[in-house]
């Protein structure tokens, strides 16, 4: 009698190829997930100017972004130049020192500049101290 060592046949139907397949999707979702920054958008988009030198990058109190048609946004919401005031002064008020109070201003690069000295001017004042222009890193001539 001869006996022979059979395997049983799998159903080719299977589904068993398909859980690495899944396992490595997850992991890709959960990589990008952790590794992806989610940051919010500003209410107008802002070319900024270029400047020469590096600065390093802090985090400030209030964000104001001026349009390239003079339209003030503080943290995103349009303002009117008595408004910003009034809202820089409150934010000012609820500080313990007038130092804690950091202003950043995104201005876009085709703002004339008379019109970012009169924003300047509404931040002054307001009374605070510190204030940033976000700039970006332009080429050396």
């Amino acid at each position: 009698m001869k006996l022979s060592a059979t395997t049983p046949s799998k159903d080719l139907a299977s589904d068993d190829n398909l859980v690495p397949l899944i396992n490595i999707v997850f992991l890709m979702l959960i990589f990008f997930m952790v590794a992806g920054q989610i940051t919010a958008s500003d209410a107008v988009k802002v070319q900024a100017p270029e400047s020469l030198t590096a600065a390093r990058g802090e985090e400030h109190s209030v964000t104001i972004l001026v349009a390239a048609n003079s339209a003030m946004y503080l943290d995103n919401l349009e303002v009117s130049p008595d408004l910003l005031v009034e809202k820089l002064e409150s934010l000012l008020g609820e500080a313990d020192t007038p130092d804690e109070v950091s202003v950043l201003v995104k201005a876009d690069a085709a703002l004339p500049v008379d019109e970012l000295q009169k924003v300047l001017r509404h931040i002054k004042k307001a009374g605070l101290l510190k204030v940033a222009l976000l700039t970006r890193q332009g080429d050396a001539v």
